[in-house]
């Protein structure tokens, strides 16, 4: 399979930043590849992301975020309940960021809060994870749990550690109004476990209502991303943004010959 997600964002940036509370734009694409090792079992898969902000009072820049590698596994029952688990490796990639750029970074890194790690400079990240989910008639509910354990490969810069922790936790509610219609809602929360930041600084939320068109190897989805409470780190005062995403399925069985 193949998804590819495109978001766009409004940022209203905090008073005290460069931008000085002027509106900035976000852009942030995603891309995924994932193939069976052991079909409906296992799977390895790759992802890169990119992100582009125009933050007012700063610059206009496209940070190319460092790739991630990962593996999946999944089990399955007859009543409909899945369970499964993953471990990514976000492997570290040098980045020469000038303090306009590491500007637009922080403001852009908002919108997608749960991958940010991905932007970091030559830092490795272990990413292990659990998911469950459960179907029944025409609902789904999907959980998923998640660490994120960095470390930095190059020489520290001040205030900042060689290690860092992080939790992140995903929800997915969906309904299937039709055969080839869903629609859906998803809440996250980002938890920032070990960085210095003041408690109320610490837990982000956002919430993503959807709907996606379920046909035979396209599954297009279109959703609006909203902050519940303090963006990440309280980077930014608040932001809103659309999503489009597709899926693309592929056959990996040969097809059974004709009679």
């Amino acid at each position: 399979t193949f998804t590819f997600e495109y978001t766009a964002a409004v940022i209203e940036t905090d008073a005290t930043s460069r931008a000085g509370g002027r509106s900035a734009f976000a852009w942030y694409s995603h891309g995924e590849m994932e193939m069976p090792l052991v079909p409906r079992k296992w799977f390895v898969g790759a992802v890169h992301d990119s992100a582009a902000a125009s933050v007012p009072g700063v610059e206009r820049s496209i940070l190319l975020g460092s790739p991630e590698l990962y593996a999946r596994g999944v089990w399955s029952s007859v009543r409909g309940l899945s369970s499964g688990g993953g471990f990514g490796v976000v492997i570290p990639v040098p980045r020469d960021v000038s303090p306009d750029e590491a500007e637009v970074l922080r403001t852009a890194r908002v919108v997608r809060p749960w991958d940010e790690t991905r932007f970091r400079d030559l830092t490795l990240t272990f990413r292990p994870w659990f998911d469950m989910r459960h179907i029944t008639g025409p609902f789904i509910f999907q959980l998923r749990q998640g660490l994120d354990w960095s470390l930095v490969v190059r020489g520290l810069r001040s205030d900042e550690r060689r290690t860092d922790i992080r939790a992140h936790t995903a929800f997915y509610f969906g309904y299937r109004l039709a055969r080839p219609v869903g629609v859906g809602l998803e809440l996250w929360e980002v938890y920032q476990l070990t960085e210095g930041l003041r408690d109320d600084r610490r837990a982000t939320f956002a919430i993503s209502p959807s709907v996606r068109f379920i046909l035979a190897n396209v599954q297009p989805a279109l959703s609006v991303l909203l902050p519940i409470t303090t963006p990440l780190r309280g980077d930014v005062a608040s932001y809103y943004a659309a999503r489009l995403s597709v899926g693309f399925s592929f056959p990996t069985e040969a097809p059974l010959p004709r009679p």
